[in-house]
């Protein structure tokens, strides 16, 4: 689940999961849903491996979805699925599947330069539940 937060310039998202990995999986789906409108019936069919280390749980989300988002720009795939193997506060093994961009297929609803550190937060709140606050630069 996630919610959009209006920043001066800017667009963030609030993004909440049960686990370290729904977090993830849910802070992606909001990125590529800000980025890209998909029909729904499309079969992502082009897997990216991908692993990465940080010095701590918030530097890990924002190269996670700075890995997607260089996925997207370097090689036009527009991303789906995504698919963690494993993560720990300071790792993450997993992959990301999706199709190659085709405007007859996806329409590009906003252009993400970057996934930024201004005002991120991670966190496990009450409860266990995973919480995290991203911005982005537009």
């Amino acid at each position: 689940m996630y919610q959009i937060i209006d920043h001066t310039a800017d667009i963030g998202i609030k993004v909440e999961g049960s686990s370290l990995e729904e977090l993830f999986v849910f802070s992606a789906e909001a990125t590529f849903d800000l980025m890209v409108e998909s029909k729904k019936k499309l079969i992502p069919s082009i897997e990216v491996p991908v692993r990465i280390e940080a010095p701590s749980v918030d530097v890990l989300l924002v190269r996670w979805l700075q890995e997607l988002l260089f996925v997207f720009e370097r090689r036009r795939l527009v991303l789906m699925r995504f698919f963690i193997d494993s993560v720990s506060e300071k790792a993450l093994s997993g992959a990301a599947k999706g199709l190659p961009f085709d405007p007859t297929r996806h329409r590009q609803k906003m252009a993400i330069k970057a996934v930024t550190y201004h005002n991120l937060e991670v966190q496990r709140g009450e409860g266990g539940l995973w919480q995290a606050r991203i911005i982005f630069d537009i």
